[in-house]
This record gives C-alpha cells, sequence and structure tokens, in this order.
C-alpha cells in the first residue's frame, strides 16, 4: 500500500506538502501540486477512507435496511436513495431484514457499529416500536423512516399517500357499478397497511356501501398470503365482483389463484393492485395498478437525510407524502352489470 511518505519522496516534496495537496488543506504552488498528482498517479495512490473517516468524523456513508431487494418496489427505492447520495459522495450499504424484527435490528446494531453518517429504514410488522428506535438520538445519527412508520415513533419520514391511492382505486370498482369489493389487505401493525385500508373504507362509505367483514382478507404482504386471501374469497358463495389487493406481490398470488380457479378477469372479478411494477403492463389482461413514486420515495428520503446531516433541516420531525396515481387498464376497465339487471 503506497503511503503519503512514499509519495513525497517521489515528488522530492515535504510530507505535509503532500498532506496539503491531498486535503486541500493549505495553499500549495502550482509547481509543487503538479509534482504531487504526478508521484500520486504513478504509485497508484489511494486515501484511506479510515483514516479520512478519523479525520473529519464522517465515514461518508449510510445505511439502508429494507425487507427484501428482490422486491422490485424496493429496489426503485433503493436506487433513488443510492443515485442522490452518489452524487454527494456517499457510499450506501444495504440490508435485507425480510420483515423480520429480529434482523432488522441486527442491521441497525452493525450500521451503529460502523458508524454510518445516518440510516434509511423501512421497518418490519411490530404491534409497538422496538426499544432500541424508540430510545435512538436521531441528533447524533439521523434517521429517515421510508415507506412505513410505527405508532407513536417520532422521526423524519416519506410515504407515499397510502389513503388517497387506495381511495381512488376502490372508487374506480365502485364507479363501474361494483358493489362487493374485497380488499387483501397487508399486517395491521404497519401504517402503510393501515391507511389503505382506511382508504377502502372511506370510498365505500362515499358510494353508500357498507363494509362487509369476510370481504376484508388480512394478507403479508408476500405472494402465498395473496394467494392463500384470493382462494378464500373465491370459495364465498357470494363472491365479490372486485379485488382491491394492497401490494404487488399479494397481487401475483391473486393472479395464480385466478388461473387456478379458472376465473376470468375482470368480467368474473375486475382486479386492481396497489403498487404497479413494470411488466403488468404487458399481462393479458394487463393490471390496474395505483403507482407509487418508488424511485422518488428513495430520492426524497435521502435528501432529507442530507439535509439534517448538513444542519440545513433543522426542528421536529418532518413527514412528506408523495401523490400516486391511478394506472387503470384491462384487469378492471369494464362495466359491470349486477345479475338482477342482467336478467331483465
Amino acid at each position: 500500500m503506497v503511503t503519503i511518505r512514499q509519495i513525497a519522496e517521489h515528488a522530492r516534496v515535504s510530507t505535509a506538502t503532500v498532506s496539503h495537496v491531498i486535503n486541500s488543506t493549505a495553499y500549495v504552488s502550482p509547481e509543487l501540486r503538479q509534482r504531487v498528482l504526478a508521484a500520486v498517479r504513478e504509485l497508484g495512490y489511494q486515501p484511506s477512507a479510515l483514516a479520512r473517516s478519523l479525520r473529519t468524523k464522517q465515514t461518508k456513508t449510510v445505511g439502508i435496511v429494507i425487507p427484501d431487494i428482490t422486491n422490485p418496489f424496493f429496489a426503485d427505492v433503493v436506487r433513488g436513495a443510492e443515485d442522490l447520495l452518489l452524487q454527494e459522495g456517499y457510499t450506501l450499504i444495504i440490508g435485507n431484514s425480510d420483515g423480520e424484527a429480529r434482523k432488522q435490528e441486527q442491521y441497525y446494531r452493525a450500521f451503529c457499529s460502523k458508524q454510518v453518517d445516518g440510516l434509511l429504514m423501512v421497518v418490519a410488522p411490530a404491534e409497538h416500536p422496538p426499544e432500541y428506535l424508540s430510545r435512538h438520538n436521531c441528533e447524533a445519527l439521523p434517521i429517515v423512516y421510508l415507506d412505513r412508520m410505527y405508532r407513536g415513533l417520532r422521526g423524519d419520514g416519506v410515504m407515499a399517500d397510502n389513503s388517497g391511492g387506495s381511495y381512488d382505486a376502490v372508487g374506480h370498482l365502485l364507479e363501474l357499478g361494483h358493489r362487493r369489493v374485497a380488499i387483501i389487505t397487508g399486517p395491521p401493525q404497519l401504517q402503510n397497511a393501515r391507511m389503505r385500508l382506511e382508504g377502502y373504507k372511506r370510498a365505500l362509505e362515499q358510494y353508500q356501501v357498507q363494509v362487509d367483514g369476510e370481504l376484508v382478507r388480512e394478507g403479508r404482504f408476500d405472494v402465498e398470503s395473496g394467494y392463500e386471501q384470493t382462494r378464500a374469497l373465491l370459495s364465498l358463495n357470494n363472491r365479490p365482483t372486485g379485488l382491491f389487493v394492497s401490494n404487488a406481490l399479494m397481487t401475483m398470488g391473486s393472479l395464480r389463484a385466478f388461473a387456478e380457479g379458472g376465473v376470468r378477469c375482470p368480467e368474473e372479478m375486475a382486479l386492481v393492485s396497489f403498487d404497479d411494477i413494470f411488466w403488468f403492463d404487458l399481462l393479458r389482461p394487463a393490471i390496474s395498478a395505483v403507482a407509487q413514486p418508488s424511485y422518488e420515495l428513495g430520492a426524497k428520503a435521502a435528501e432529507m437525510l442530507l439535509k439534517r446531516l448538513s444542519g440545513h433541516l433543522k426542528g421536529p420531525p418532518i413527514h412528506k407524502v408523495l401523490e400516486t396515481k391511478l394506472m387503470v387498464r384491462d384487469s378492471s376497465n369494464w362495466q359491470f352489470t349486477p345479475a338482477e339487471e342482467r336478467a331483465v
């Protein structure tokens, strides 16, 4: 490994001059500066990140904890955060919690021990905020929560308009004549899942439709629970004619259940997903979905974190809510006619 002393000897200058050139800590004449830089290139010198962090008290790294990088939504979120952080000279380190509280805590403690400058976090389901997050000093190590938060936990957050997006999706089905509209929710411990259910109920109320408990099914935001709950809905004597699924992974499970059950979509059951992934438009039928600004979520969270780190953002926690957009496609774009009206 090349040292500053070796560069100084090669450039025929003092080690102090080399340090001033590399760290921009004092004026060095253009001639000496060029000699030092030439020596750096010729010897292949790489500055020590550890030494720099000890000097500046910054590691120029940020940790992010997400449930699963293979989920297209979280992959987009990470890319948005990474692109913005990279522009500002930061490196992003990723940890997958698999939605498990134990793994989430392991990554939190690992990132803290590595002295990252800040944290981005998509929390795992839990009834109450974990103690280590409740006691966390956000002034010493800023955290921005992404997509979801725990009840009663203070901290900056960036999320999509979960309630408004769900309201638009269910209102779309009701506008087409559906009155038995089912929902597959996420875990109720998660704020985004609760808000999507709230939007569903608000749309039913707007159209004066009673909430039917057997049409409200709790999923886990994964493929298997989407499949299981869709199978349960299809087994009802009085099936729903419209289905709103609270995330893309569960929607994949619903599509599998439709295929196994020979359910024609949208003729027998219309479908809208919360989450839009690129290949939904390639399926037949193409899947209607509430598009979240996933890339922007990551970028906005990173931007907020950098403002906390630089001191440009001070004071109480800030929550940003980003707009969603309903993408109407073939899986729901069908004017439903009740059986009693078709018989006339």
